[in-house]
């Protein structure tokens, strides 16, 4: 390949247990056995994700010290040992439902009654807890009943995410993500502003960049918010599922992103929805959609940018080019920075839908499997004509 790891990312967008089909992607990627890179092994130095595109682009940069091809398949081993709810043990390594009656008669969690009587004091004192401020927020409130009544119900304090937080701080070390010469980006979003909040290689240390990928990955009304500092942080995938806007503001000219949204056609519609499929199906295709912008978006910039190059060159713009001249001209010269450069985007997608709504919750080891046997499918018959990409 004739870009340099200085200039080629690995942009992962989220999904929840959907990023085991990215697994599947690198793997071949970083083997060298996809048409997409020449079937040389890919090499960037430029890693962003969002969600769960987070947690795999921080475990891929914390393995500097390791080939691509080797980093991936740690990465698919902690994805096996940590991540997975495996045959035998007693849950997954990213939540657990809080008073789930499952847990009290599963074999597997009554042979860990140490972490059983934990799991039920700290559910005790949180369902107190909860009860106590919603009750307090209740009677003080002065907006009609039925609003207050509402208001009562937040699915999320259903959900403990201590099982992720301690795989995190068992797969990742922040020092190693502190000194890697590979660059990292994690977009989480500000519940308080709205706006995309951007965390490097230098956020972590003191426990942030662990906090910074928690919040990352909490998908709101589904886990908690994370709070850092002053601010509450959601889901980066509320505004930048897929960002590719980082990775090319850090210098990335070849991008291999890596959705986890099959297209929306490919997809068959459930005779009967219930409400959870609806909202998570929602959120899937809000998070496409920002996505298609970012994709069209290059597609303009590269247009434009051979519009004006074709306009030095002989003085005219094809009628075909004038939108896309004007575009890019219009930014050229408010640009004070770097100059826009021609942009080269690979993207890899599930064919269909890898798992139902609710499969992005499904942590058990064999449907990991196949999403990771599906990514390297996917892979090793890479076509840029079929997929979309941007050349």
């Amino acid at each position: 390949m004739s870009s340099s790891p200085a200039n080629t990312a690995l942009v992962l967008s989220g999904g929840g247990a959907y990023g085991a089909f990215a697994v599947g992607i690198m793997k071949v990627l970083f083997a060298g056995q996809s048409p997409a890179t020449n079937y040389q092994p890919l090499n960037p130095g430029i890693f962003t994700g969002t969600s769960v595109g987070a947690f795999n682009a921080a475990v891929m940069a914390s393995l500097p010290a390791e080939s691509g091809l080797e980093a991936a398949l740690r990465l698919e081993d902690i994805w096996f040992d940590h991540i997975a709810e495996r045959p035998g043990q007693c849950g997954n390594g990213v939540f657990r439902l809080r008073a789930d009656p499952a847990e009290y008669v599963n074999p597997n969690c009554l042979r860990l009654p140490a972490r059983l009587a934990k799991n039920f004091a700290s559910d005790g004192l949180d369902f107190t807890t909860y009860v106590l401020s919603r009750s307090a927020n209740f009677l003080a409130s002065s907006t009609p009943v039925k609003d207050r009544a509402i208001q009562l119900v937040n699915i999320s304090s259903l959900v403990d995410s201590t099982p992720y937080h301690e795989t995190l701080h068992k797969v990742i070390k922040e020092e190693d993500i502190f000194q890697s010469p590979k660059r990292l980006m994690v977009i989480a979003t500000n519940w308080l502003t709205g706006k995309a909040a951007y965390f490097d290689n230098s956020s972590f240390q003191g426990d942030l960049g662990i906090k910074a990928i928690m919040a990352s990955t909490a998908i709101p009304g589904v886990f908690p918010p994370v709070s850092i500092g002053n601010d509450i942080y959601v889901d980066g995938g509320v505004v930048e599922n897929t960002p590719l806007k980082p990775a090319i503001n850090m210098g990335a000219t070849e991008l291999h992103v890596i959705s986890l949204n099959p297209d929306h056609a490919d997809v068959q519609l459930q005779a009967e929805l219930s409400t959870a499929d609806t909202l998570l199906r929602f959120y899937c295709e809000m998070l496409a959609g920002i996505m298609n912008q970012d994709i069209e978006t290059a597609r303009w910039v590269n247009a434009g940018l051979r519009a004006v190059a074709d306009y030095r060159e002989r003085g005219v713009v094809s009628s075909s080019g004038v939108e896309d001249f004007m575009k890019v001209a219009s930014q050229l010269l408010k640009e004070t920075g770097t100059p826009y450069k021609p942009l080269t985007v690979h993207l890899y997608s599930p064919e269909g839908n890898l798992g139902g709504d609710m499969g992005m919750l499904d942590f058990r080891l064999g449907p990991i499997i196949q999403m990771i046997r599906e990514g390297e499918r996917v892979a090793s018959l890479h076509d840029c004509s079929e997929s979309g990409c941007v050349l």
